[in-house]
């Protein structure tokens, strides 16, 4: 089930980097919150996703993300870490940062994202370290 649950964030990420919010439906439970670090803000369903999406375009131009590595944290859960990259919306200043997401899971779907802006921060959550 572990590699299973690392494939389907790698759908979720694959479909929000190219705006798939149809391809982001098929992955996420009804009840699926994404918990930004940034904004400390939650985000519910496919419609808090089309918002987070919109800001996070607003503020980054080019938004994708890189060096994305996956660890499998017991059951239920999977740690992603990974690079985000882009411009700065009107600055042109280039964004690049490491970056984490706890993804935990339900049933083959993801439940719940914790977004984390320190990837040290992120291990220890899960009780790892680098």
């Amino acid at each position: 089930m572990s590699q299973e649950n690392v494939e389907i964030v790698r759908r979720w990420i694959d479909a929000f980097n190219r705006r798939d919010f149809e391809g982001i439906r098929e992955v996420i439970d009804i009840n699926f919150d994404f918990c930004s670090a940034v904004e400390q803000k939650t985000y519910r369903g496919i419609g808090g996703l089309v918002e987070y999406r919109d800001e996070v375009d607003a503020l980054i131009e080019g938004f994708h993300t890189e060096e994305d590595r996956f660890l499998k944290v017991g059951e239920d859960r999977v740690l992603h870490l990974y690079r985000v990259l882009g411009r700065g919306a009107g600055s042109g200043v280039p964004v690049s940062r490491h970056n984490a997401i706890i993804w935990r899971l339900r049933n083959g779907k993801l439940l719940k994202a914790q977004v984390y802006l320190d990837q040290r921060e992120a291990l220890e959550a899960v009780g790892l370290s680098e």
